[in-house]
């Protein structure tokens, strides 16, 4: 079983829509370095800097953060990180990635949030996409950091990241030397069965200091853990993971630097981590991580390629870099509706009693992009970011929805097809942007910068069957363009102090309803919703970098959302409303001495409509003042590690990591098919040892010690209000342990 209510939620209003931290800081106490002390340079503005010195909010974890904290998908950072959630449907690659709590709940369809590989966007922009159902999730084997960057960053990345966006940055080829690693982990789980992996990377300087090649690869198998009580089958949600990057590092000059990369993973969900539970309650109906679905159904997969380069000159003035990517992304999903189709079909006597309705569906993309910018070095008073980016985005969206007998033999033809759409988009942008620096003093600067970008959209779809009923083949075509703008004023009062404030704008493309059952009422064009984020930090260190805190607090107007609506009783997007955010976000960490390590990461998210359009409030049962679903109101991660020297040669350490998130609203109050419901607050905590042997390390981990069982969506979704049926939830991992054993070389 796939989390298939939230498939459905998301599935069908697409296919309605295009139907026919401070996690490890430094000595010196910048924050977000690696966790055991160089300082971490980020390059979140385009330009490479001292985490310390961007004022904006960046959580940044360093690659011995990922190794010491077992960081391996993104579950593990999403809960150690601020301001970052996600609509989760179970299953590694699926989802949706939310900061700042801007989302509209299980209907979204398109990003509010932006993923990047290194420089290559791998989220999707165009409006008829459909993109949010997947979630990139690389395995972090050869990971130099991760940035998730808090607010728009409309200026220099552009549409769909309101919120912000998450980088994954790679480890560079190096001709300088050779290197190596390679891993092999372990685990067992409670209520599950085992699983494993194994990890390695090499260096390889061709030519010395010129030409350097990079190689990884990866295949991890994760135990399973929940249990279908309908085909009697036990673990059935394990996942393999396996795919490979390949690096290439030319420096034919001082002045000149390329990199190629070519990049490729596999997804292979066998099933999701549901739980049927009592009709709009937390209890589970069949027990623990226990589920009913027809054979056949809740597996998915997912597979990315992409290829990419980057060319580097230095000049005088600065560095002039082009960039570009082409990046593949294929899925398919599969899912049980019987309990929502069948037995309402079944009902009304159109099908006989004990059809089964199994739905597919997976968006699919090829998006090239290319990026030609100039980074100049400061020059007097001033220093800047300008360039030019164009992408073409391709997407292609089946989804069918058939229908069987309880044997698996599908119905008669015309009732072996309840639901048939394949939809086909295109979205075209040229962008021209720049951000400018001026500094009135030393310590004293302000920013300005300004992006203009132009869209062009296309979809079409073949004649398709929508509940039996044939539908007409669709075609349409809209074009937008958007300016986004960016203020900050940043006062370093001493070396350790950096106080900033920053204004900054971002937009969500819109486009066309092309729906041939489009009600003559509804909004034909969907207008851009925007956001402009104000925000204010500090980021600060003490005692020669033993203490340091970052401190962010903000403020979001959010216009023109895209909400789905009710029009004629057809569900279809409509710019339905406004919502505000506030919070904060606060990062802290303590370092007494070399071996010893402490810090906490402590969010609050206040997202709530301001107002809503009365036909959606009546569809979606959504008044001014409510919250916006799946977000908690708090979070919060503490971590401490000790090392402990035994010899020269061995090291021991110890550690620890408690996570909390607070409760959160899975629907609107008013939602007659989907109820809300409180997701309950959970708290867990992880211990971890280890025994460093140079070039050897070993690693044993207790996750969720006390094996809590922790819920991260709740949906209902029924067909209409009243319809019995189970409550569908997506659950923690149950207590791990997971041994891993680690040579560098």
């Amino acid at each position: 079983m796939q989390y298939r209510k939230l498939w459905l939620a998301t599935a069908c209003t697409g296919a309605l829509i295009t139907a026919p931290g401070a996690y490890a800081q430094s000595v010196d106490g910048s924050s977000g370095s690696e966790y055991h002390g160089a300082e971490i340079v980020v390059t979140a503005s385009k330009r490479e800097e001292r985490l310390r010195d961007v004022p904006t909010a960046i959580t940044a974890i360093g690659s011995d953060a990922i190794e010491t904290l077992g960081i391996r998908d993104f579950r593990d950072y999403g809960t150690l990180t601020p301001g970052l959630s996600q609509r989760d449907f179970g299953a590694p690659g699926t989802g949706t990635v939310i900061l700042r709590g801007l989302n509209t709940g299980p209907q979204q369809t398109t990003n509010t949030s932006a993923f990047y590989i290194d420089d290559a966007p791998y989220s999707s922009n165009g409006f008829l996409s459909v993109g949010s159902l997947v979630t990139p999730s690389p395995d972090l084997v050869d990971v130099e950091r991760i940035e998730v960057l808090k607010g728009p960053q409309g200026t220099l990345y552009g549409a769909s990241n309101l919120g912000g966006l998450v980088r994954v940055i790679t480890k560079k080829a190096d001709p300088s030397s050779f290197s190596g690693m390679a891993q092999v982990e372990g685990e067992t789980l409670a209520h599950g069965d085992e699983g494993w992996a194994a990890r390695a990377a090499v260096n390889l300087p061709v030519i010395t200091d010129k030409l350097a090649v990079r190689i990884s690869g990866f295949y991890r198998k994760t135990a399973g853990f929940t249990d279908n009580v309908a085909t009697g089958e036990n673990n059935v949600n394990s996942s393999t993971i396996k795919g490979g990057r390949i690096a290439l590092r030319v420096t034919p000059t001082e002045r000149l630097t390329l990199d190629l990369t070519g990049f490729y993973q596999d997804i292979d969900n066998d099933n999701s981590s549901g739980q049927d539970n009592v009709t709009g309650t937390t209890r589970p109906l069949f027990g623990k991580y226990k589920f009913s679905a027809v054979d056949g159904t809740g597996g998915s997969q997912i597979k990315y390629r992409s290829v990419g380069g980057t060319a580097s000159y230095e000049t005088d003035a600065g560095a002039i870099v082009a960039v570009a990517n082409y990046v593949k992304t294929q899925s398919a999903i599969s899912s049980d509706y019987t309990d929502i189709y069948g037995s309402y079909l079944s009902l009304i006597g159109i099908v006989p009693p004990g059809t089964q309705t199994i739905g597919d569906l997976g968006p699919n993309m090829k998006k090239f992009s290319a990026e030609l910018r100039f980074v100049s070095d400061r020059i007097g008073a001033f220093e800047f970011v300008a360039g030019g980016f164009y992408t073409n985005e391709k997407s292609r969206y089946p989804f069918v929805i058939t229908a069987r007998n309880a044997a698996g033999t599908p119905l008669p033809t015309p009732f072996d097809i309840l639901f048939r759409s394949t939809s086909f988009a295109n979205y075209e942008e040229y962008a021209a942007f720049g951000n400018l620096t001026f500094y009135l003093t030393d310590r004293l600067d302000v920013t300005g910068g300004i992006r203009y970008a132009k869209n062009d959209q296309s979809s079409r779809g073949p004649a398709g069957i929508l509940f039996y009923a044939p539908t007409q083949p669709t075609s349409t075509s809209f074009s937008d363009d958007a300016t986004t703008y960016l203020a900050t004023v940043r006062y370093r009062p001493t070396d350790n102090v950096s106080l900033y404030a920053r204004a900054a704008s971002g937009y969500r493309p819109g486009g066309p309803q092309n729906s041939t059952l489009l009600p003559p009422t509804a909004q034909t064009v969907i207008r851009a919703d925007t956001v402009w984020n104000y925000e204010a930090g500090v980021k600060a260190t003490a005692l020669d970098g033993a203490l340091s805190a970052n401190l962010a607090v903000y403020h979001i107007d959010w216009k023109d959302i895209q909400l789905n609506t009710l029009f004629g009783g057809v569900t279809l997007q409509g710019n339905a409303g406004s919502a505000k955010v506030d919070g904060f976000e606060l990062e802290l960490q303590a370092r007494p001495s070399q071996n010893f390590v402490f810090g906490a990461n402590v969010g609050h998210t206040n997202a709530r409509i301001s107002k809503i359009d009365p036909v959606a409030a009546a569809s979606l049962g959504a008044q001014s003042g409510d919250k916006l679903p799946l977000t908690p109101s708090w979070t919060v991660a503490a971590f401490a590690d000790q090392k402990i020297p035994f010899s020269d040669k061995i090291k021991g350490s110890i550690g620890a990591t408690i996570r909390m998130q607070s409760d959160m609203p899975s629907s609107y109050p008013g939602y007659a098919l989907n109820p809300n419901i409180k997701i309950p607050s959970v708290t867990t905590v992880d211990l971890r040892a280890g025994l460093e042997m140079s070039p050897v390390s070993l690693q044993l981990r207790v996750e969720n010690l006390f094996d809590k069982l922790g819920y991260t969506s709740l949906a209902t979704n029924a067909l209409y209000a009243g319809q019995p049926v189970p409550t569908n939830a997506t659950v923690t991992r149950p207590r791990a342990f997971i041994l891993s054993a680690t040579a560098n070389f």
